[in-house]
């Protein structure tokens, strides 16, 4: 075999090569998350807060009817739940998501400390719509400024 010949060949496994990486990275499916997106990253307190909740977790899940979301705000030890009341009636499983649907809603923006912010959405997997809300994953926004 000639030198010429051996490069032609080499070249063409190596391409055959990739060519197969990409076949295979092409079907990689994606991984499973809860999308939970704002639509903006800076807000004034009063101002309304658009947010899209995608589900590509191939579960249904169901949020809290007393809380369903909760403010955090980001210092220096790292994120801090701001407090809530004690919820005033029962906690059901509400506000659900089935795999693949995507949901928006809208809040507004109330008296918080200016700075680093996030909502974290408190979910149960695979409940009951209107049964009793545990908690058992939570989802993070993007951070957002709250000026």
């Amino acid at each position: 075999m000639q030198k010429k010949d051996f490069l032609i060949i080499a070249g063409g496994l190596v391409a055959l090569a990739i060519v197969i990486l990409i076949v295979v990275f092409s079907f990689e499916k994606s991984p499973e998350k809860l999308g939970v997106v704002t639509d903006r990253t800076e807000y004034k307190i009063g101002e309304t807060l658009k947010i899209k909740i995608e589900n590509d977790l191939k579960k249904n899940i169901c949020f809290s009817s007393c809380y369903p979301y909760y403010w955090e705000k980001k210092n220096t030890a790292g994120w801090e739940d701001y407090r809530y009341v004690d919820c005033p009636n029962s906690d059901l499983a509400t506000y659900c998501v089935k795999p693949e649907e995507i949901k928006a809603f809208e809040l507004t923006i109330p008296s918080v400390e200016p700075g680093i912010h996030r909502l974290a959405i408190s979910a149960c997997l695979e409940c009951g719509f209107q049964e009793s809300f545990q908690e058992e994953q939570r989802f993070y926004s993007n951070d957002f400024v709250v000026k």
